[in-house]
Formats: structure tokens, C-alpha cells, sequence
């Protein structure tokens, strides 16, 4: 495909810097809009069109290029449609262009996976590794804030030690839209970070971290710098190998078991939405399907006609 005119280019990091400095989206979640438009404007250029010149049959095309030529899935596809229509309305509400070519088209039904959540025996097992060393004292530590708080890796990666309140046992974080709000911490976390940050700070300054962002992070790599998020994912991988699990294990694994073994205690789901941090209460009510799924299949394992193997070996004559 053709590389977009300047005027397209600039059209589209207009609206990008507009998304950091209005909407403050995360870089992670600015790079996917970059692609989606950047994809788009290729297909138009390629066509001989700009960006303000398309028509909703160009929207059109372009979707079906996206599932027929390129293989994209429905998931994939809406996501990149509600990109779309939200950089058009911008241009228009901006007076940059007349049509929004993705205004009508409407996106594919979506089927929602369920979350992968950890069952409480193996969380035990997490949040019991062995601590030897600094860096497995922050590992533990990095477990006990996921599975304690529900966060997201974006929202722990990005706190800082002014965040953490230890007497009021709560860590302010940042979520999506820089939603800021409280989470909190239980015991046993409040006791790993106490051994935890002397040692962090007695850490950083052996590598001579003693300002700027780095020194403030909650969260420090090898070198006293701010802990990655590649680096997180390396380390869920290693404990992975270590515990022996044979499924995955992410940090969003943590978040979503904290969310429906709430919900198994009874929490209820406008206290879950709060502490996930979620905008919409639809976005939580994923976890009550999970959690009726776990009832599920507690049921067929305890009640003496829902053990469906028990069940039908009785109905052999």
C-alpha cells in the first residue's frame, strides 16, 4: 500500500496529541490508534484517496479488506471501527472533513471470551514463593499488590511512592482516562512492603538512582529504574516454570481472580466495578458469568443428582 500524504500524516498526529494532552490516553493505547489510522490512510492512499476525501463506500471497502484480505477477526475489526469514527467525528466537529465514512457502518456481534481466573489454591501458592533476595522480596511483593488491589500492570507500573498511604493501608493509582482512585491493601501485603522499600531505597542508590522519575517508582527493576513491563511479564513467565503451572499466568490473571473471588464472597458487583476501576458496570459483569460458571461446576461435584458420572453409571442396568 502507498504512504499517506503529509497532509494525512499531520491530520492524524493532530488527533493523537490531541487524545495525550485532552483525553491523556496511555501511550500503550495511543500506539493501537496510531496503527489503526496509519492502516487506514495506507488503504486510502493506495486508492488514490485522502483521508477527507472518502465516502462511506470507501469505509466499506476498507472493512472488507480488513476481514477478507487481511484475516482480521470481529474483535480486531470493531476496535479498529471505533477508532475510526472517533478520529472522523473529531475532523468533523473540527470542520476537517464533511463525511465520516464509518459513521453507519456498524460493527461485528462480538463474542466476549471469559477471564482466565487462578483457583484460590494456586494464588496460595503465588503468594508464598520463596524469598531470598531482593529481587524475589519484590516479586512476592509485585503478587500480593496485584492479587490485594485488582489492578492493571499499567496502573502498578505507574505508581509512585508518594501513592502508597501505608497507615490508611490504600495506594492511590491512575487508571484509563487518568481516572485516579484508591485500592487497597491487605496485611500481609502491608508486611512485605515494610521489609520492602529500606531495602528498595538502600538498592537504588547502590546504583546511583537518586532522582527523576526512576526514583520515585514504587516498582524498580534490576538497576533501580522503574520496573517494565517486559520485565513483568519475564518474571510471571519464570514463576510460571517455577509453580509448574501448565496454563498461562499474567498479571491480568491476578486482576480478574481478585475481581470474581470477590464476587464468590459475596461482594457486590458496584463494589467491584469501584475497585477495578471500571467506567461501565457492564465492563464487571463479565465476572458474574464466571462466577456462575465455578457455582456450576461446584454443583455438579457436590450435589448427589448433579454429579452427572455418579448419575449415569446408577442408570446402567
Amino acid at each position: 500500500m502507498d504512504v499517506p500524504s503529509h497532509d494525512d500524516a499531520q491530520l492524524i498526529d493532530d488527533y493523537l496529541a490531541y487524545l495525550t494532552e485532552i483525553r491523556h490516553l496511555s501511550p500503550h493505547t495511543l500506539v493501537s490508534y496510531r496503527h489503526d489510522l496509519s492502516s487506514c490512510a495506507r488503504f486510502f492512499a493506495s486508492r488514490k484517496l485522502g483521508i477527507r476525501e472518502a465516502t462511506p463506500l470507501d469505509g466499506r471497502r476498507y472493512v472488507a479488506f480488513l476481514l477478507r484480505e487481511k484475516g482480521y477477526g470481529n474483535t480486531s475489526v470493531n476496535r479498529m471501527l471505533s477508532t475510526l469514527r472517533g478520529f472522523y467525528l473529531h475532523l468533523q466537529k473540527n470542520g476537517l472533513c464533511e463525511t465520516n465514512p464509518f459513521g453507519r457502518i456498524e460493527g461485528s456481534p462480538r463474542y466476549r471470551r471469559l477471564p482466565d481466573v487462578l483457583e484460590r489454591e494456586d494464588v496460595e501458592r503465588i503468594l508464598r514463593v520463596p524469598l531470598t533476595d531482593f529481587a524475589s522480596l519484590r516479586d512476592s511483593m509485585m503478587f500480593h499488590l496485584f492479587y490485594s488491589t485488582g489492578c492493571r500492570l499499567s496502573e502498578l507500573l505507574g505508581a509512585d511512592l508518594a501513592d502508597l498511604e501505608v497507615s490508611d493501608e490504600r495506594l492511590l493509582v491512575r487508571g484509563k482516562g487518568n481516572r485516579q482512585r484508591y485500592v487497597f491493601l491487605n496485611p500481609s501485603t502491608i508486611a512485605l512492603l515494610s521489609r520492602y522499600l529500606p531495602l528498595r531505597q538502600a538498592f537504588q542508590a547502590e546504583f546511583g538512582v537518586h532522582e527523576g522519575n526512576d526514583c520515585r517508582a514504587l516498582l524498580i527493576g534490576n538497576r533501580g529504574k522503574r520496573l517494565s513491563a517486559s520485565s513483568v511479564h519475564s518474571i510471571f513467565g519464570k514463576y510460571r516454570k517455577l509453580l509448574g503451572f501448565s496454563t498461562r499466568f499474567t498479571p491480568h490473571m491476578l486482576r480478574h481472580s481478585f475481581a470474581t473471588h470477590m464476587l464468590d464472597n459475596d461482594s457486590g458487583i458496584r463494589i467491584v466495578q469501584e475497585l477495578l476501576g471500571h467506567a461501565s458496570i457492564s465492563t464487571t459483569q463479565i465476572y458474574t458469568h464466571v462466577t456462575q460458571r465455578r457455582l456450576r461446576s461446584v454443583y455438579e461435584h457436590s450435589h448427589p443428582h448433579g454429579r452427572k458420572e455418579k448419575w449415569k453409571s446408577e442408570e446402567q442396568p
